[in-house]
C-alpha cells in the first residue's frame, strides 16, 4: 500500500491507525447532505451536523475550540502529533461543508488555520447575519410603526369629517328646511 493512499483515523475507533482511502470513504464521511451544509439561513443544524460527525468520529470538540494542543496533551509528541491529524480532519470536515455561496474559502489564505480558528470565523459570520436580521426587523417595525400612525391619523380624519357631516345632516334635518342650494 502506498503512503499515498492512507488516511488518518483516530485511535477511539477499533480501526488502525490508517486505512486505504475509497471514494466512498471521501464522500460519505466528509460531506453531509446539502441541506445540512452551511448557507445563510442554516447555522444551528449546520453546527449540530458538524459536532455529530465530530463525535461519531471520536474527535474531541475541543478542537473547535482551542487553536492549540492542550498541555496536558503537549508533553507528549505522539500525542501532539495526533492532536494535528485530528485538527486537520476536523477542518476538512467543518470547510468541504461550507456553501461556496455563503463563504469563499478558495479566496482565503486558510491553510494555516486550525479547526478552532475556522470554526471562530463561521461562528462570527453567523452573528453578523443574525443582527443584520435583527436590524432588518428593527427597522420593518419601525415602517409598521409609522404607518400605523399615519393610518391613525387617517382613520380619525375621515372619522372626524364624516361625523360633522352627520351632525350637519341631522340638524338639517331637524330644522325641516330644504335648502337644494344654499344662498
Amino acid at each position: 500500500m502506498a503512503k499515498g493512499d492512507l488516511a488518518y483515523h483516530n485511535r477511539a475507533t477499533s480501526h488502525p491507525s490508517y486505512a486505504k482511502i475509497t471514494p466512498y470513504a471521501l464522500s460519505s464521511e466528509l460531506f453531509l447532505p446539502s441541506h445540512l451544509q452551511l448557507g445563510p439561513n442554516n447555522w444551528l443544524e449546520f453546527k449540530l451536523a458538524v459536532e455529530t460527525v465530530l463525535r461519531v468520529k471520536g474527535l474531541p470538540l475541543t478542537h473547535l475550540k482551542y487553536p492549540e494542543c492542550p498541555r496536558a496533551l503537549a508533553a507528549d509528541k505522539d500525542e501532539r502529533e495526533r492532536w494535528g491529524a485530528d485538527d486537520e480532519l476536523c477542518k476538512t470536515i467543518i470547510v468541504l461543508n461550507v456553501r461556496s455561496d455563503h463563504v469563499r474559502f478558495a479566496e482565503l489564505e486558510h491553510e494555516q488555520w486550525t479547526a478552532a480558528d475556522v470554526w471562530g470565523m463561521l461562528v462570527q459570520r453567523d452573528l453578523e447575519i443574525r443582527d443584520g436580521v435583527r436590524e432588518r426587523w428593527d427597522r420593518l417595525v419601525k415602517v409598521y410603526v409609522g404607518l400605523m400612525g399615519v393610518g391613525y391619523v387617517l382613520s380619525a380624519t375621515i372619522v372626524a369629517l364624516l361625523w360633522r357631516w352627520w351632525v350637519e345632516a341631522v340638524q338639517r334635518a331637524e330644522a325641516h328646511t330644504f335648502q337644494p342650494f344654499p344662498h
